[in-house]
């Protein structure tokens, strides 16, 4: 969120062009991760994160895959959110 500001502050609610900031993180992220995130910003995540990813986005884009080296399919097992 706090990026986000900067960047509505700089850019008004148009903010970036597209992939203008894009920021790779490994591990476990907590809740609100990406909250209110500002057109332009790209978060990439290998890992994990709890609820309320991407709360209030506004035109930033988030993704979240599983580790590399995970040993289960993706696509059989919740990566965001509360289990």
């Amino acid at each position: 969120a706090m990026l986000s500001h900067e960047v509505s502050k700089l850019y008004g609610e148009d903010g970036l062009p597209e992939n203008t900031i894009n920021i790779n993180f490994l591990g476990h992220a907590g809740q609100s991760f990406g909250a209110f995130l500002a057109h332009g910003v790209v978060l990439n995540l290998e890992g994990d994160s709890n609820d309320y990813v991407g709360k209030g986005l506004s035109g930033g884009i988030i993704s979240v895959r599983p580790p590399r080296d995970s040993s289960f399919q993706s696509h059989e097992n919740i990566i965001v959110g509360n289990v």
